[in-house]
């Protein structure tokens, strides 16, 4: 992975694995071409994840360091360091993440097929005997 420099604006196309360092108050989007792994190891942050269905209504996620976020080709990501409501803004520590592909041309399919393969062999809620 390489470290990215942010440019002036909040847009950030993703080619390759990045490593980046958000301050507190800095937001960025993430345009993603490929399927791919979001690594907090600093901080915590708030992402908010848009697919590239419009059907799929947008996802709020909270994300702290040592956790991982799989993310697909195709989806937008708006993300900010996170704080508590108590913590005042001037002590919010800045969030770094790591950003990396999925290797292989197929690693996003083969993604998809098995999250929803796994939502078809779920067992089906129990229901109530009718009455």
């Amino acid at each position: 992975m390489s470290p990215a420099r942010l440019p002036s604006s909040p847009r950030l196309p993703l080619s390759r694995g990045v490593s980046i360092t958000l301050q507190p108050g800095q937001a960025r989007t993430l345009h993603l071409p490929a399927a791919g792994t979001l690594r907090v190891a600093q901080g915590a942050l708030w992402v908010t994840r848009r697919g590239r269905h419009v059907d799929h209504p947008a996802q709020d996620l909270y994300v702290s360091a040592g956790l991982a976020l799989a993310l697909d080709a195709g989806d937008s990501v708006v993300i900010e360091p996170m704080h508590l409501a108590a913590t005042p803004a001037a002590q919010v520590p800045p969030a770094s993440f790591s950003w990396q592909a999925d290797e292989g041309h197929c690693a996003g399919l083969l993604r998809w097929l098995r999250q929803h393969l796994q939502a078809a062999w779920r067992p089906a809620p129990a229901r109530a005997p009718c009455a």
